[in-house]
């Protein structure tokens, strides 16, 4: 389990926060000051107007009426300043909180916890042709590497914007105390005339809530941010940010039906992994998901196919710190399970059984163990757990061990991977010269460089296959019945006949 003491504590706050609410029922006690304030000025303004006295006597009586209205006006005022100071207090505290509970409670969406019991899942490092040297833009993790570091990815980012929550609502409380305390200070201002033309309120307060207190009323609308500076009319921030489009996305999140027609028209661009039994290619897949911490997964769109203007399917996180986001919806609907279900970039055991010989020998035989969820024979080069460590309890166990980067910037979309030490696992060379690449295909040296490959290449001997590179080893037209049936005997639906893209001899 990952640890979450900055998220426990905000929502002990947001918990708490509701015994606030009790403070409505003082309020009547404001307009009542107000009130007697307003009347004690009338009888004042009335003496000064109707007084009978005449010569030097009126108008010292005047004088006199002035000065005891100059000092209501002043008294008036200090006091809607500080109340205008309480306002805003009990402004922030209810925004806060609000803002607290748009957090998600769960780090993961049902489609990306069910991705735990997927084989392979195909992750972009490149955006098109791949890294240089390399010639790969893809990398193979299992199912468990892949949902245990997007878990803790999702934990880092929510514990950033939980802390972000808290320092952002102590620094206003603390601004509105310290100016309180030298507002009551001060105490109030009878010697200025200039308190005749009614009161300044304090800045952060906004107009409606400032007229309402003079009026005697207090208003505390969730719509205005006031002195914390975040409102419900933007979702906090979050409302510009839940587009596809919004910038958080390289390769946008919707799935299927909204594609553009553009996108599925362009030719489709094959994903390249690393040779066979390097870690990260299909057969050696990462089952450490310490090795997948140089990439920002919440906002990395994986199992996708790649076209030349776009990308098809695939899947992506919802993202923790907004639990209304149309990533949770989408992730959670039968439609989006239905279709990532299908556009898997591996396939589980029982799928690969079914796949009979060729399809055996396609996947390799020492990636079978690997491949398992409970599989640690092919595995056990990556790291010092093996597939089987990385089950429910094994992945649960390492979970809290993972050492995460940071999460920043507008709507937490920037990530930073963490510190310069190398990643666990001996997939480190391989695999993070390709997480270091980027999903927004940004340069990144190959294992060794350019010349270091050439080396290898003269030295390392790849044996070939018929069946990896003969076309017509399949019919023309067969379509793998595996990559569009799938489900249980209470959902399987036969095979569509409309050509969804996927490549009939990739198995």
């Amino acid at each position: 389990m990952v640890s979450s003491p900055m998220y426990e504590r905000l929502m002990q706050f947001a918990d708490s926060a509701p015994e606030n609410e009790k403070l409505y029922g003082w309020d009547d006690e404001h307009s009542t000051v107000v009130k007697a304030i307003r009347k004690a000025q009338e009888k004042v303004e009335h003496f000064k107007d109707h007084q009978g006295f005449t010569g030097q006597a009126g108008d010292a009586m005047s004088a006199e009426a002035a000065r005891a209205l100059q000092r209501f006006n002043g008294q008036a005022n200090y006091y809607l300043t500080g109340m205008s100071y309480y306002v805003e207090a009990r402004r922030a505290i209810m925004l806060a909180a609000e803002e607290a509970r748009q957090l998600s409670p769960t780090l993961l969406d049902p489609m990306t916890e069910a991705m735990r019991d997927v084989a392979t899942v195909t992750i972009p490092v490149a955006s098109n042709f791949g890294l240089p040297g390399l010639f790969a833009n893809s990398l193979a993790v299992t199912g468990a590497a892949y949902v245990d570091a997007v878990e803790a990815q999702a934990n880092a980012q929510r514990e950033a914007k939980s802390t972000e929550i808290i320092e952002h609502l102590e620094s206003t409380m603390n601004n509105l105390s310290t100016r309180l305390k030298d507002h009551t200070s001060e105490g109030p201002d009878t010697s200025n005339p200039g308190n005749l033309e009614g009161w300044t309120p304090i800045p952060e307060i906004p107009k409606d809530s400032a007229d309402a207190l003079e009026k005697g009323h207090i208003t505390i609308s969730p719509y205005e941010g006031g002195a914390y500076g975040r409102s419900r009319s933007n979702a906090f921030g979050n409302a510009d940010l839940r587009g596809s489009d919004s910038g958080l996305y390289p390769g946008g999140y919707d799935n299927g039906e909204g594609t553009n027609q553009r996108v599925m028209q362009s030719p489709r661009l094959p994903s390249r992994y690393f040779p066979e039994g390097e870690a990260g290619s299909r057969t050696n897949p990462i089952t450490d998901p310490q090795d997948l911490m140089d990439m920002d997964l919440l906002h990395t769109r994986v199992n996708g196919d790649r076209h030349a203007n776009g990308v098809i399917g695939g899947h992506t996180p919802a993202p923790p710190v907004d639990r209304d986001h149309p990533l949770w919806g989408l992730n959670a609907s039968r439609a989006a399970e239905s279709q990532t279900a299908g556009r898997l970039g591996g396939i589980g055991v029982m799928g690969a059984g079914a796949l009979g010989l060729r399809g055996a020998a396609r996947m390799g035989s020492t990636g079978m163990g690997a491949l398992g969820r409970m599989g640690g024979g092919g595995s056990g080069s990556l790291g010092t757990a093996g597939a089987g460590a990385l089950g429910r309890g094994g992945a649960t166990a390492g979970a809290s061990a993972l050492r995460t980067g940071s999460y920043s910037g507008t709507g937490m979309g920037t990530y930073t991977p963490p510190g310069s030490g190398k990643s666990a696992g001996a997939a480190g060379q391989g695999a993070a010269a390709g997480q270091r690449g980027g999903f927004m295909g940004a340069s990144g040296a190959g294992a060794g460089g350019a010349k270091e490959d050439k080396k290898q290449a003269r030295r390392k001997y790849e044996a070939f296959r018929v069946e990896d590179e003969d076309e017509d080893a399949l019919p023309r037209g067969y379509v793998n019945p595996l990559s569009q049936t799938y489900g249980t005997d209470k959902n399987i639906a036969p095979a569509r006949r409309r050509d969804d893209g996927w490549d009939p001899n990739q198995w």
